[in-house]
């Protein structure tokens, strides 16, 4: 079958559309539609839909995906990480590769292919991991906001891996190990060092002025044409010192990032972004040889399940030892497993090059596509396998259960605490702070049950009572004396845990008052059969908040506002 360029591009287009389409009628990420599309089409069609230009469109989307990257970065977001965030995600990455290289290395692999496939692994996907966070509106939690950050560290990442691997595996690998090799990658190194710090010194001081003199003619047409002109000689210029064409997309993101017309920029570029991404995913699969996920299915499945073990149990430790608490970790850990869509870019890179082979290109790509198969599933049972396990924990392995789940929790609660008529606030973050100072200014005692360490060591400096440990943990509701409790508040976003909290209080005190919010109106009658005096959807209150202040700047009476209030209660399933 003979066909042009647009004709190849409308069959990849169409096929993606329906690949992402179906997976997210499945609620699975887009994403693997567009992968498993490509792969459908290398079955069909062999080598022939794969020209130059087809190559050429993915190889844009690329470009576009790092160039907004840039556009998003900043060195103040970097420091809002913290340093604990910092140290924790670095650490992952340098502990996974290292892991994963040495255990390829003992099945057979040469050294090169295996730092370059553990490199790729050791990234996970921030695209899906921040899509499920905000739909099961999580990401204000504490495992929300680490895995967040960590996922910035990890993206940030992929520059130095884009510059050293090539760099290792042309001039380092395979030749022998030697000072002359040696001195050639450092030169190397030094050279693509210098004339990348120019580029950014000097970039900064002339693209955003650039930029700013071609907003002031308010042309969008020209003001997008001069930031594919920076993006393109941003690629060019990496591109000709022999460095990846998305690097210097990247930089050229960054540079613009310092202008005031960032926030529109991005908004202009991202739906060509998105498109050419969609080709460039797609196009993954099409480079696949065909057959291969067959031909090699249970190398495949025991590599990704080696790859899923050691990136959860580096993540768990890590986290640990930072001192989260073991729900924090244990949802980080599952969250992180997965390999990340810029791993298929370091594999097409590395393709593309010449410094990998199509047989590593193969594995990178399989075990992504299955690792991101199985993540979300496992990310959904994650908060009832938790509290299973440390149920069985409990009663059948206490000593476990005391290392792993409560090695800090009841250390500063072993006495009880004199509270009683309290309330109990679970949760202390942007909400919950706000109560505890309403309830402090009115004099009413109160307890938080809080797993963020850090908040737990800052409100007890502040005189605050406070306990460590999960709130969905019985003996932990028990320590914060629930059975004596006017009230429960309960302040967090994560709908299972609040179904915990509510059940396992009204266990403790039956005709104890809980006020709960939520993001999401499903969740409302779920709560309200489960016995809540109360429920709060931040979204409805800001809506009732501008109503009642429209209403009022266009003279309507007090009455009349609180019918419309009343009845937007009403229709709400507030009434």
């Amino acid at each position: 079958m003979t066909l042009n360029i647009l004709g190849y591009l409308f069959i990849i287009l169409v096929t993606a559309f329906f690949g992402g389409a179906f997976f997210k009628s499945l609620k699975q990420p887009p994403l693997i539609g567009y992968l498993m599309a490509g792969l459908f089409l290398g079955v069909v069609f062999g080598d022939n839909i794969a020209p130059a230009a087809i190559s050429f469109l993915s190889e844009l989307g690329v470009v576009l995906l790092l160039f907004t990257l840039g556009l998003e970065f900043s060195l103040s977001r970097l420091k809002k990480l913290g340093s604990a965030t910092l140290v924790g995600a670095f650490t992952q990455l340098i502990v996974t590769i290292f892991l994963v290289t040495i255990l390829l290395q003992f099945f057979g692999w040469n050294f090169f292919p295996a730092l370059f496939t553990a490199a790729a692994f050791s990234l996970s996907s921030t695209a899906i991991m921040v899509k499920l966070l905000t739909d099961r509106s999580e990401m204000e939690t504490v495992a929300g906001e680490i895995m967040v950050g960590w996922l910035i560290i990890q993206d940030l990442a992929v520059l130095p891996l884009m510059i050293l691997l090539p760099v290792l595996g042309k001039q380092f690998f395979p030749a022998s190990f030697s000072a002359a090799g040696i001195f050639l990658l450092v030169q190397n190194l030094m050279l693509s060092a210098a004339l990348i710090g120019t580029f950014l010194v000097l970039g900064r001081q002339i693209v955003p002025y650039l930029i700013k003199k071609v907003a002031a003619l308010n042309s969008r047409e020209l003001l997008l044409a001069a930031v594919f002109i920076v993006a393109v000689f941003g690629a060019f210029t990496t591109q000709a010192l022999g460095l990846s064409a998305a690097l210097g997309a990247f930089l050229a993101g960054l540079l613009i990032s310092d202008s005031v017309e960032t926030h529109a920029i991005f908004s202009e570029v991202r739906p060509l972004r998105d498109l050419f991404s969609l080709v460039f995913f797609a196009s993954l699969g099409l480079i696949l040889p065909v057959g291969f996920l067959f031909e090699h299915f249970g190398t495949i499945l025991s590599l990704t399940t080696l790859v899923i073990l050691i990136k959860f149990l580096v993540v768990i430790i890590i986290s640990l030892y930072s001192g989260h608490h073991a729900k924090t970790s244990f949802i980080l850990a599952v969250g992180l497993i997965e390999v990340g869509e810029f791993a298929f870019i370091l594999a097409k890179m590395g393709l593309s090059q010449q410094v990998i082979d199509v047989t590593t290109y193969g594995y990178i790509l399989s075990v992504g596509l299955i690792s991101i198969l199985i993540m979300p599933p496992l990310y959904l049972a994650t908060p009832n396998f938790y509290t299973s396990l440390r149920e069985f924990t409990k009663k059948r392995m206490q000593a476990v259960y005391l290392q792993f789940f409560t090695k800090y929790e009841h250390k500063d609660t072993l006495e009880e605490l004199p509270l009683s008529d309290h309330v109990v606030l679970c949760g202390y973050g942007r909400v919950g702070r706000y109560i505890g100072r309403a309830l402090e200014m009115a004099e009413i005692p109160y307890i938080v049950v809080e797993f963020n360490r850090q908040k737990v060591a800052v409100l007890k400096s502040q005189g605050v009572n406070v306990i460590y440990g999960d709130p969905a943990d019985i003996d932990i509701l028990d320590y914060a004396q629930v059975d004596k409790a006017r009230a429960v508040v309960i302040a967090i976003p994560d709908f299972h845990t609040q179904e915990q909290v509510i059940t396992k209080s009204l266990t403790l005190k039956k005709d104890v008052a809980i006020y709960c919010r939520t993001h999401q109106e499903e969740h409302q009658q779920v709560l309200k059969a489960l016995g809540v005096a109360a429920i709060i959807q931040p979204e409805f209150e800001a809506a009732i908040s501008i109503s009642d202040k429209i209403l009022k700047s266009f003279g309507k009476g007090p009455d009349e506002i609180e019918g419309k209030i009343a009845r937007l209660k009403i229709e709400h399933g507030l009434g």
